[in-house]
C-alpha cells in the first residue's frame, strides 16, 4: 500500500495511527505529532457481500500494518448510536443499563468517553466481535466516539459569546448537530443525511426546540462543505450569523472528517 515517503513504519512508534469505522466502510490516517507535514488519509469502502467483521479482517489483511507498535492508536466509531450522560448520574455497573434504556434494538460492547468541558460521559457501543478483533490486533487501542471528538472543540469555541452556538457537521451521509449556551451543552445529536432535505429538517427542528434566535445566534458549519452547498445556502438564508470552519492541514484542499482533524490538533 502506498504511503508518502515521509512516513517510515519502521519507526512506527514515532506515529499515531487514527482509525475510523463507519457505517459502511473505514479509513486511517497516520500522522506525526511533532511534525504536521506527516499526514496521510485513506478511505476504503466496506464490500456489501461480507459482514462487517468479514470486512474489516480482509482490511487488516491488506494493510498489515496496523498491529505494529504506534505511539498511539485511536479507534473512533461514527454512528448515531449513543447517548450523553451527566457525570454526576454515570456508574460504571450500569453503563450497559443507561445506554439500552436510551438507545433501541440489541447493544454490543457498550464503552464511554469522559468530556470534562461538559462534565458528562458519551456512552456508545461497538459490536463485540469486532472490539475483541480490535484489541488483540491493535497496538493499545483507545476507543471513541466520534461526538467525543467533536464536543471539546465546540465547547470551547466562542464560549465567551453570550448568543448560543449551533454547531453543524456534515459527515457520512449523517449530520452532528450540537447547541451551547455558554459552556452549558443544550442537545448532542446525530441525523441521517441521504436524502436532499434530511439536513436542513433536522438543523431547523433543532433551532426551534432549543428556542435559538436565527437574527442573533451564531451556527457555526464542519466537515464535508463542498457536498452540502445547497443545505448551506438554505441554512444562510434562514440564519443570519453563520460560519464555516475550515481546519485542514495547509496545502490539503480535499475533505477529511473533522474528527480526524482534531485527533491531530489534540496529540
Amino acid at each position: 500500500m502506498f504511503l508518502p515517503e515521509n512516513i517510515d513504519l519502521a519507526q512506527s512508534e514515532k506515529y499515531t495511527l487514527s482509525i475510523r469505522l463507519m457505517p459502511d466502510g473505514f479509513s486511517f490516517c497516520i500522522f506525526s505529532p511533532a511534525d504536521k507535514s506527516v499526514f496521510h488519509y485513506q478511505e476504503k469502502t466496506f464490500s456489501k457481500n461480507l459482514s462487517l467483521i468479514g470486512n474489516i479482517e480482509k482490511t487488516f489483511f491488506e494493510v498489515n500494518f496496523f498491529s505494529q507498535p504506534f505511539k498511539k492508536t485511536f479507534v473512533t466509531i461514527v454512528s448515531p448510536r449513543y447517548t450523553i450522560v451527566p457525570d454526576a448520574y454515570f456508574e460504571w455497573r450500569k453503563a450497559k443499563e443507561l445506554f439500552e434504556f436510551n438507545i433501541h434494538g440489541e447493544s454490543g460492547k457498550v464503552l464511554n468517553n469522559y468530556i470534562s468541558e461538559s462534565s458528562c460521559r458519551i456512552l456508545f457501543d461497538l459490536d463485540e466481535e469486532v472490539y475483541s478483533f480490535l484489541c488483540r490486533n491493535l497496538w493499545n487501542p483507545s476507543f471513541f466516539s466520534h461526538k467525543a471528538r467533536l464536543l471539546p472543540f465546540f465547547a470551547n469555541y466562542r464560549v465567551v459569546d453570550r448568543r448560543k452556538r449551533c454547531f453543524v457537521d456534515f459527515h457520512d451521509e449523517m449530520v452532528s448537530v450540537t447547541c451551547f449556551s455558554g459552556s452549558t451543552l443544550l442537545s448532542a445529536n446525530t441525523y441521517p443525511d441521504k436524502d436532499k432535505y434530511d439536513a436542513l429538517f433536522n438543523i431547523v427542528n433543532v433551532w426551534e426546540k432549543q428556542s435559538l434566535d436565527q437574527n442573533s445566534d451564531l451556527l457555526v458549519l464542519s466537515g464535508n462543505l463542498p457536498d452540502n452547498k445547497e443545505s448551506i445556502a438554505t441554512l444562510k438564508k434562514l440564519i443570519k450569523n453563520v460560519e464555516e470552519l475550515n481546519l485542514l492541514p495547509p496545502g490539503n484542499e480535499n475533505y477529511i472528517p473533522t474528527d480526524i482533524l482534531l485527533d491531530m490538533d489534540a496529540c
